[in-house]
């Protein structure tokens, strides 16, 4: 008799509690559960519950025996006094109770006759494996390969269930006997044995490296057997799973699909197509093809039945659509059509146009589109309008050279006999309106506004009526000012109609297009406000029944909209009914999902956005709640593969599951949506108000750094980066220093210790990004010199990885192992790298400006990366280090000179670079800040080495051309610090001068214009005859023009702006009338208006 029988018998009747629909019941044994059993004698516990795992004579019981079982060995529970020192139940246990444990278990596999049980007890082996490890348990692997050559077919199923769950304990096995293993598999003559083992052949391929998925590729011709037969039988729960699993690999493995793709298209696109079988059925076939657009467009662009297959099923899918009383008599509007075939059908047609582009599509696409519109049916033309809107925006660059074509042919459409067929063209218009923008807008605004307008009259068919209204904000959101002015009142006059309507749905649209041409008209409303302003505050004070929350939060959009739209005087008088009717509203909202709390959260911020520092003593009603969604922690649910998610946890409340491991796995994603538009406010607030903030600054400065590690949500951590810059300006800015430098140091260790180990390139830029923001805020010294090797040190990891990345691209291009979906994926690599690259930088210059000598010692440890990047042929590597040699030298002066050996000549190389502008311009700035702070260890060589390349570089036949224009402005502001600094070292400085003064003027590059005139002002004043020698009337024009490009295209200084302003006009004063009028008569149009704004003439 097992030791754990009678202990198993009482554990037996606490799970029959358990499992009780009373709640009461089931909590008392939930609490007995964990007091008596896991927290005093967890040995017992596990030992109990995997002998009734294997030896109770019901199969509910076994069953949940194995998920308390999986559920309870690996909960994390106190192992002592101290708080933090938390471990597994597992882990508690002596290895002999594993082992008794693991026994019974592999018993029961042998044994266990109910699937479900068996599904179970095979999780809970996966659960146990996965938490040990591979090598921890001997006789698994073993009984694995006896099970998956057993003559049971629920033994091999087992078998391939546990491998799905576990890939790694093949991992030993070389590929062709894992192809040969599985082959086999493939051809069981069970289904339940060969779905299992796709499903397990999927995770394997998942689990393997990128060197050795290329020798599984064998695979895939047995893995797409699997499907045909399940096909064939009727199987249809069966397929739906097996075509999903191979998603899985669509998605992370697709070119080993490319010797099956013409097979695998051919049974895809028949399931779609075929009416007879489930739309799950049919969706989940589509997708795997649209997923391998996706994942792999090159590929499948080249097949050349790819586009010709599918896109027929879309607009078969797309014409399924029934009418529907219900669709004319709805109260409320939703899209509990979603997973409806024809929805399906858009948004598979849409996702294939955005990956394969209009070349291959929209010749397909346009073979059924005209005919479709010709229809006599209803639902013909309504797809043919969906199918147009649907392909827009991947099909951007060659229907835009038709769009007048495509208007005419769509617009007619409004006034077509059936209501969905006019809801259909409204959608499409307003799709085309934003894919177009603006040319739609601008080219085509008569014809589209002249058919759309009057189709906000429709009031018989209330949901045309409230699209055509949608449609017009997409319209009105890119359109200029000019284009919509005429149509004001015309569209005013309708939205009013359309706010006085029966139905709410259409009154909430009619907000909402209000608030939308609003913004566009700006003081252009002013002539509407009197008349919409007094019936959303009516909204908001009458309509507070639970119905028109929605109503109310629109309206509250709408006005503060118009606000910024008219301006603070226009809106001064409303102020304060506004305040008072918001503030009434958030004392209002309680429940979670009221969906006026994110309306508040927006209207509050544009009224704080309007009012500037006059909205702080509001901060008090609008911060708690805001600082509450920004320390939500997000809601989890794991249940197990069997069990309905939407029961408990509806998609429409926003959860969303994964499986993994055997498990459901659930995040509400709405909570998380709301964490991040609060966090995203916070800043928005702290920037607006400056220090008006500061009184929650330590709050939100303590609820904001935690969240760089918000894994859940990249928004989250985005926006919280985003926000803290702005906190901290705002202590700054309140003079605080003490306290600003105690938050800081806190801060700090946070930024460097997360930017250490970042792995998101999208984060990282931005990151680092608020760092340099941070610490430009908190200014100079404010590191510790531990802090400054910690910021090194993570400058230094991300750059090494990024050296790395692009090593191995080099190498993967040397050996031209890369197809067209490499490279783009290469290129999007490379474009978000190299801005992450560019902020690292950024960083750097923040501490070297901020600590200048200081920094000195942590960045000995960043020159042997940077040396790196100066020597690859990559001009962006080059750049990068340049740069970064560029602040080393600014910032630390002579100092820098003992690293001069590293990158001069590199430098020289870069200033004589043909291909690379921004090589040049960085080499060029270096120069300069050399000259100007390097002092005499620089003088050789910036006079003997640079100089000339300098005089080539703006002696260039293109040098004012747009490529190279930033180039020859740092070359010239660089000669004139030469000149300023070096002046003595050289031997013709005055022939240099004008050399000089004829590349003038410095017309781009921003940072460089002030010194650069500066010096201007100087050599005029101090050497009145080098620039102009004996009043040389060619020099004065010259000069003249020179001063007026700046004027014109800069604002200076007050000082230099009047210096310049006197050197133009006694310039002017030395020329006769004649002269002058010919010299204005050369000053380019655009160059006076600009003098004359600026009250200069």
């Amino acid at each position: 008799m097992s030791s754990y029988e009678q202990t198993a018998a009482l554990l037996k009747g606490l799970m029959s509690n358990l499992m009780s629909t009373d709640n009461n019941v089931r909590s008392q044994a939930e609490t007995a559960l964990n007091s008596e059993w896991r927290d005093v004698q967890p040995q017992t516990l596990l030992g109990s519950l995997a002998f009734l795992v294997h030896r109770d004579n019901e199969a509910t019981a076994r069953a949940f025996a194995a998920v308390l079982l999986r559920r309870i060995a690996f909960q994390d529970v106190k192992a002592g006094d101290n708080k933090e020192d938390e471990r597994t139940v597992w882990s508690l246990v002596p290895n002999g109770v594993h082992q008794a444990v693991k026994n019974e278990l592999l018993g029961a596999l042998k044994d266990e006759t109910d699937r479900g049980t068996r599904h179970k007890l095979c999780d809970t082996i996966s659960e146990i494996t996965n938490n040990e490890g591979e090598n921890e348990w001997a006789d698994l692997l073993p009984a694995l390969y006896a099970c998956a050559q057993d003559g049971n077919a629920s033994l091999r199923e087992s078998a391939y269930r546990v491998f799905s769950s576990c890939p790694y304990l093949l991992s030993g096995q070389s590929p062709d006997s894992v192809n040969s293993a599985f082959g086999g598999a493939f051809q069981d003559g069970d289904a339940t044995v060969r779905l299992a083992a796709l499903q397990a052949s999927v995770q394997y391929i998942l689990a393997a490296t990128d060197k050795q998925r290329p020798a599984l590729a064998p695979m895939m011709p047995q893995m797409l057997g699997v499907l045909e037969p399940l096909q064939r039988d009727g199987d249809e729960d069966g397929l739906t799973e097996a075509l999903s699993a191979l998603i899985e690999a669509a998605e992370e493995t697709p070119k080993l699909f490319r010797a099956v793709l013409d097979s695998l298209v051919t049974f895809a696109t028949a399931i779609g197509k075929n009416d007879a079988l489930e739309a799950t059925t049919r969706q989940t076939a589509m997708e795997l093809l649209v997923t391998l657009a996706e994942s792999a467009p090159g590929m499948c662009r080249k097949n050349a039945q790819f586009c010709q297959q599918i896109v027929p099923v879309c607009l078969q899918m797309m014409s399924s659509i029934e009418d529907d009383e219900e669709w004319y008599t709805v109260e409320t509007l939703d899209d509990s059509d979603n997973d409806e075939n024809h929805v399906f059908g858009e948004q598979t047609l849409d996702r294939l146009a955005n990956a394969l582009g209009g070349k291959q599509l929209l010749p397909v696409a346009f073979n059924y589109i005209p005919q479709m519109l010709a229809s006599s049916e209803w639902n013909q033309r309504h797809a043919g309008l969906m199918a147009v809107s649907s392909i827009g925006e991947g099909c951007l660059k060659i229907m835009r050279n038709e769009l007048g074509k495509i208007v005419h042919m769509v617009v007619p459409f409004f006034t077509d006999s059936h209501p969905r067929v006019r809801y259909a063209v409204c959608n499409c218009i307003g799709q085309m309106a934003t894919d177009f923008a603006p040319k739609l807008q601008e080219e085509h605004h008569a014809a589209v506004l002249s058919a759309l307008i009057p189709v906000m009259d429709q009031t018989s068919v209330p949901r045309v009526q409230t699209h055509a209204a949608a449609a017009m904000v997409n319209f009105a959101e890119e359109a200029t000012k000019q284009v919509l002015e005429p149509y004001l009142d015309t569209l005013f006059e309708r939205l009013l109609a359309m706010l006085n309507g029966s139905k709410r749905y259409v009154q909430e649209q009619a907000i909402t297009t209000i608030a939308t041409i609003a913004d566009n008209a700006q003081a252009k409303f002013n002539k509407y406000y009197s008349t919409i302003m007094p019936m959303l505050l009516n909204v908001l004070a009458q309509a507070t029944d639970h119905d028109h929350r929605l109503l109310r939060g629109k309206a509250m959009e709408c006005a503060t909209f118009i606000a910024l739209a008219v301006g603070k005087d226009v809106f001064a008088p409303d102020i304060p009914r506004v305040i008072e009717l918001l503030t009434l509203t958030q004392q209002s909202v309680t429940e979670a999902d009221d969906p006026q709390a994110s309306y508040l959260q927006a209207s509050w911020a544009r009224l704080c956005k309007l009012m500037g520092a006059e909205f702080a003593p509001i901060l008090p009603v609008v911060m708690p709640p805001l600082l509450t969604a920004a320390k939500q922690q997000p809601d989890f649910a794991v249940l197990e593969a069997d069990e309905d998610a939407e029961t408990g946890y509806s998609a429409e409340d926003g959860w969303e599951f994964a499986n993994i491991g055997g498990q459901q796995i659930g995040i509400r994603t709405t909570l998380l949506e709301e964490k991040c538009e609060a966090v995203e406010l916070i800043g928005t607030y702290a920037r607006d108000l400056g220090t008006g903030f500061v009184p929650y600054a330590a709050e939100t400065l303590e609820t904001l750094v935690p969240l760089f590690k918000f894994y859940f949500h990249e928004g989250v951590r985005v926006a919280a980066a985003a926000a803290v810059p702005y906190v901290l300006t705002s202590v700054k800015l309140a003079g605080d220093d003490a306290a600003l430098r105690q938050v800081w140091s806190h801060i700090c260790d946070c930024y460097t210790a997360v930017l250490a180990t970042e792995e998101d390139d999208t984060f990282t830029l931005q990151l680092f990004n608020s760092f340099a923001e941070s610490l430009s805020a908190v200014g100079a010294n404010s590191m510790t010199s531990s802090q400054l090797e910690s910021l090194a040190s993570a400058c230094i990891a991300q750059m090494t990885k990024y050296y790395k990345r692009m090593k191995d691209r080099e190498a993967a291009r040397a050996a031209e192992e890369l197809d067209e979906d490499d490279e783009e994926q290469l290129a999007e690599e490379e474009m978000l790298e190299g801005l992450a690259v560019d902020e690292v930088a950024k960083a750097l210059h923040a501490v070297f400006k901020t600590h200048g000598t200081l920094f000195a010692p942590a960045f000995h440890g960043v020159v042997p990366v940077a040396v790196k990047y100066l020597h690859e042929r990559d001009p962006a590597a080059r750049q990068w280090a340049i740069c970064v040699f560029d602040d080393l030298v600014e910032f630390t002066g002579p100092a820098s000179s003992q690293y001069a050996g590293d990158f001069l000549e590199p430098v020289t190389q870069a200033l004589r670079d043909q291909s690379a502008p921004d090589l040049r311009q960085a080499a060029a700035y270096g120069v300069g800040v050399m000259a100007q702070f390097g002092g005499d260890a620089y003088a050789d060589f910036v006079v003997s080495a640079a100089l000339p390349a300098l005089l080539e570089i703006i002696s260039r036949p293109d040098a004012r051309e747009e490529d190279n224009v930033y180039a020859t402005d740092n070359a010239v502001s660089a000669i004139a610090k030469i000149l300023r600094f070096y002046g003595s070292k050289l031997s013709d400085a005055r022939a240099l001068l004008q050399t000089w003064f004829g590349a003038l003027p410095v017309t781009h590059d921003e940072d460089e214009v002030p010194s650069v005139y500066e010096y201007l002002v100087q050599v005029v004043a101090e050497q009145p005859d080098a620039l102009v020698p004996n009043g040389d009337a060619q020099m004065l024009r010259h000069l003249v023009k020179v001063v007026v490009s700046a004027l014109a295209a800069f604002d200076f200084v007050p000082a230099l702006a009047q210096a310049l302003i006197a050197l133009m006009q006694n310039s002017m004063q030395a020329l006769d009338a004649s002269a002058k009028a010919e010299l204005w008569a050369e000053i380019s149009p655009e160059q006076q208006q600009a003098l004359q704004a600026k009250g200069l003439f």
